[in-house]
């Protein structure tokens, strides 16, 4: 009986909703108030040391993280002994601190719940520890013992070193991987930009090289940190000066950079892989940091490539053709010296050819018209949207600060950031094609087994290079 009643009364309902039905808008006439947002404060100061501090305090969680962040990269490793930069890193977190073994170092971090990692890319060294804020002292006296008094334990530097050359004898496993460190090499040449670590180079580093980069470089003049969570600056500064305070280092000059050769002239590399697919990848040198052409490319690249389905690239190439399940590109901006851009695709060995050309179709059409006014404003709107979401997390918010003011940004970078994009117009994205893509300049690397290859290089009026082993020959 209930549930008869029950039926009747749903029933009543649905009638009663039929009455007065409810239309649903098409999403293009809904309308929303716009986007507001301010930059999260972030305060700086610095020791008496010459250690630079980036405080933004977080009360929410009972915790703390910290990044310490060193100007010693992969682009200070000495000739011959390309790798040391990381080979140091991964020493430096697994060999041992001040009165710790490595296995000491880890039994402490896994006590107090902590989490500590060294990485280096080409410009710096990073050191990260996460923890509880009531944990703080015994975490940051470890990651001073790390920085201060490494211990370099022959062992576990040895173990580190065979980590790192099995990781380089498996990277001819990786097309992707093969593909990018061929297109570094042609296009910066000698340049310690280009040179990747080898298993020869690797094995020549010396525990006694690790020491004298690790004084070189780890210095608390040459320290930058950024701390955010549960802590105020008072706290924080008499944590790091009770640790810090008796840390002096010789103040030296950053060395200067090498600055870069003139790159290969391009060329299709083929590096030959029997597999059904082949990646291939175009690049040309691009710009550095404060170049005025910084926005104007960012709109191009994501109109081109960087835009996922929204990209011409994609859009042409994939949704269709079906040429390739992924094809992009993306616009690496120098920190100190040029980066790259880059556009690429994997796709069956039948097709190359075919991917190629209109790859290159694609970024020259972007030299010959206009963008729409569709693709200008859908990619300035997501760029403009999607830098909301680089503070999201709140360790992200101090080092964000701190990185920026390590690599020498302008002061008014991210107050003026969304504006800038906002006043880049379509014309400004043709000139900056027209300054930079240079798609018949641009170096083609091929890693699989493509039909026909030298026809392909013939046909883009460029020389075909064929390279065997690459991944293991580059930086030799």
């Amino acid at each position: 009986m209930t549930k008869c009643w029950l039926t009747v009364m749903v029933g009543f309902v649905l009638l009663a909703g039929c009455g007065t039905p409810y239309r649903i808008k098409h999403p293009d006439a809904l309308h929303f108030a716009p986007l507001t947002f301010e930059l999260p404060e972030v305060e700086r100061f610095r020791l008496a040391n010459g250690v630079q501090v980036f405080l933004h305090e977080d009360r929410e969680l009972p915790l703390v993280t910290m990044s310490a962040m060193f100007d010693a990269g992969s682009i200070n490793d000495p000739p011959g002994k390309s790798g040391l930069a990381q080979l140091h890193g991964s020493a430096m977190r697994g060999a041992g601190a001040g009165g710790r073994s490595a296995e000491e170092v880890d039994a402490t971090l896994e006590r107090i719940a902590a989490d500590l990692s060294v990485t280096s890319d080409s410009y710096a060294t990073v050191l990260k520890l996460s923890l509880q804020s009531a944990d703080l002292h015994k975490g940051v006296s470890l990651l001073g013992d790390m920085m201060r008094r490494p211990l370099f334990d022959p062992q576990r530097v040895e173990l580190a070193r065979r980590r790192m050359l099995e990781s380089i004898r498996r990277e001819t496993d990786s097309s992707s991987v093969v593909a990018r460190k061929a297109l570094a090499s042609s296009l910066y040449r000698s340049h310690a930009l280009g040179v990747m670590p080898t298993l020869e180079s690797v094995a020549a580093i010396k525990r006694e090289d690790l020491e004298t980069y690790h004084h070189r470089f780890i210095r608390p003049d040459n320290l930058w940190l950024a701390v955010s969570g549960d802590i105020d600056r008072n706290t924080l500064e008499n944590l790091l000066t009770r640790l810090f305070d008796d840390w002096n280092g010789v103040s030296r000059k950053p060395p200067q950079l090498e600055s870069l050769p003139h790159a290969e002239p391009p060329s299709v590399l083929l590096a030959h892989k029997d597999i059904p697919q082949t990646t291939v990848l175009m690049g040309i040198r691009g710009i550095e940091k404060n170049d005025p052409d910084l926005y104007a490319l960012k709109v191009l690249d994501f109109i081109l490539g960087g835009g996922s389905f929204n990209s011409r690239l994609m859009q042409e190439i994939r949704s269709r053709r079906g040429l390739a399940y992924s094809v992009y590109s993306y616009l690496q901006v120098g920190r100190r010296l040029p980066g790259l851009f880059v556009a690429g695709a994997e796709t069956k060995n039948a097709t190359v050819t075919e991917v190629v050309t209109r790859m290159r179709q694609e970024m020259e059409n972007m030299t010959r018209e206009p963008v729409t006014e569709e693709e200008l404003t859908l990619a300035k709107d997501s760029l403009i949207n999607s830098f909301v979401f680089t503070f999201d997390d709140s360790h992200e918010i101090a080092s964000q600060s701190m990185r920026l003011a390590f690599y020498g940004y302008p002061d008014d970078y991210l107050t003026r950031y969304r504006e800038r994009l906002a006043a880049v117009t379509a014309e400004d994205v043709l000139t900056v094609a027209r300054r930079h893509l240079h798609p018949d300049k641009q170096t083609v690397v091929l890693v699989g087994d493509p039909e026909q290859p030298a026809e392909l290089a013939a046909q883009h009026g460029l020389p075909l290079n064929k390279v065997e082993n690459i991944a293991l020959d580059v930086g030799k």
